[in-house]
């Protein structure tokens, strides 16, 4: 499967012209997952995050066994990092086999400063999904729990 099928499709990438989803496919690398594989474990500094092309990925709180979310085909996992590059704050296992694309941090930062008009969507998309998930959250900020 070509990566920019998969890539123009997440939110980040998502009406990126042709050469510059070109650039983002030409640094995507390939990993194919067995069931119950780790991506990363909580703790771990990121250096990469995934888009999904097929199969289902739970997330994994430190020292917990049940799932608090799981991400499936068609969507990335751990881009949030990419922005603030602190350690994990819970780890991504397979839950069963999985095809994905990494996107290298050093690579996609390249990209991004070779291709400023790919960085401006690039951040402009991941600016509305955090404004999305802040007026979401904001109607609990005062709420009163018993």
């Amino acid at each position: 499967m070509d990566p920019r099928d998969a890539l123009k499709n997440i939110y980040l990438f998502r009406d990126a012209a042709p050469q510059d989803l070109a650039a983002v496919a030409a640094i995507a690398e390939p990993k194919a997952c067995m069931v119950a594989e780790y991506l990363y474990h909580a703790g771990d500094l990121p250096d990469t995050f995934f888009v999904i092309q097929w199969g289902t990925v739970d997330v994994i709180l430190k020292d917990k066994d049940i799932p608090i979310g799981s991400v499936g085909s068609g969507q990335p996992l751990g881009e949030m990092a990419f922005f603030v590059r602190e350690k994990r704050l819970a780890s991504a296992i397979t839950r069963e086999p999985t095809h994905l694309i990494c996107l290298p941090f050093a690579k996609l930062d390249q990209v991004l400063v070779d291709h400023p008009n790919l960085a401006l969507l690039f951040y402009r998309r991941a600016c509305v999904v955090l404004t999305q998930l802040l007026r979401a959250m904001a109607p609990d900020v005062n709420r009163r729990y018993l």
